[in-house]
């Protein structure tokens, strides 16, 4: 994924929280940035036209001469704020209190302007005798060596990995079941045609009714994996069209590039993390040592050099085994050596 297609995502995922009213002040920040050109103002229309769309049953949507003025005056005071901080930006060069003082007072603009003229006054536009909703969101967050189960308002399983994040609204509604995932997770999803339920990833956003799959995208990892193990499961990356994947399939995305493949594959392997197994096919030496670290707290294990990535490694093991054994065994397979200084280990290659 190019550094475009990810800038126009944080866009969009900026305003998207504008809208649910559950954005930061980075968010403001990121807003103002975007409009103050028509570089991004695609990525406004984007959710604008969503929100448009989704109060379309009103029958009230407004006409395009409507939204351009809209998108008009909006424009007006990004040029007035524009110039504000042209002038704030000559000042003497005490840098840090200079630096501070605009962060300070651009947090405050932003706040001040997208509270005035912004989405969500579109969207009490299209539904004048709404109320606002106040959401409240929930996380749970695993730490190295720990593996939690919750129960998710809609009675849908998730069982977290190591290292993760899940974030979710304390009761799912407007027909809408969303979370946010940053890590690796097991969903056993409670049928619900009405309300598909998405799970959404920094390059994903995957849409089922009831099924049991996995997700696993860490942000130090080189890939990102979708295994299902029942049911049906929408994909939507980034890069390409939606993919389907059923039973014992599964979609890899390489993170850095954004390419994909799917394949067939025993879902219950890469699923068994869940029972303290330790999975690995094809998997590249520095993501292997990614998952030990996560899984044993109280080890730190590392590559001599990094061009040993193109390494490939297949096994598996149990958490309960000692991981001075483990890596021996991956040492061993590879033909690479390992030296253990305390609780670190460094694997290497004598050549």
């Amino acid at each position: 994924m190019d550094k475009n297609q990810i800038l126009k995502r944080k866009i969009i995922e900026a305003w998207e929280r504008y809208v649910n009213q559950t954005y930061t002040c980075n968010d403001l920040a990121l807003i103002l940035d975007s409009i103050m050109t028509d570089d991004h103002i695609e990525e406004f229309n984007d959710v604008f036209n969503r929100v448009v769309w989704n109060n379309a049953e009103n029958d009230v949507q407004p006409t395009p001469e409507e939204k351009e003025i809209f998108r008009k005056e909006f424009a007006q005071l990004f040029a007035e704020y524009e110039s504000k901080k042209a002038k704030l930006t000559i000042q003497p060069p005490a840098q840090k209190k200079t630096v501070r003082f605009l962060k300070t007072w651009y947090a405050a603009a932003a706040a001040v302007l997208l509270l005035c003229f912004s989405i969500p006054a579109a969207y009490l536009y299209l539904n004048p005798k709404s109320e606002q909703i106040s959401v409240q969101y929930v996380e749970e967050i695993t730490e190295r060596g720990e593996i939690k189960t919750l129960l998710l308002p809609d009675r849908t399983e998730v069982t977290l990995n190591a290292g993760s994040r899940l974030k979710y609204p304390a009761n799912f509604s407007n027909g809408e079941r969303s979370v946010e995932l940053y890590g690796e997770a097991l969903f056993d999803v409670i049928s619900d045609p009405a309300r598909p339920f998405t799970v959404k990833t920094e390059n994903m956003n995957i849409k089922v009714v009831g099924t049991v799959f996995g997700v696993k995208e860490y942000a130090d990892d080189l890939s990102a994996l979708v295994s299902v193990a029942s049911g049906k499961v929408e994909v939507e990356t980034w890069r390409a069209a939606s993919v389907l994947l059923e039973k014992n399939q599964q979609l890899k995305i390489d993170r850095t590039t954004g390419f994909f493949e799917k394949n067939t594959c025993d879902a219950d392997n890469y699923l068994s993390w869940k029972d303290g197994a330790l999975y690995f096919h094809r998997t590249p030496i520095s993501e292997v040592l990614n998952i030990l670290n996560r899984h044993y707290p109280k080890v730190d294990i590392d590559l001599a050099e990094i061009e040993y990535n193109s390494l490939m490694f297949t096994g598996k093991f149990y958490k309960e085994n000692n991981p001075d054994n483990i890596i021996k065994g991956i040492a061993y397979t590879l033909g690479l050596k390992y030296k253990k200084t305390g609780n670190k280990y460094v694997l290497y290659n004598e050549e």
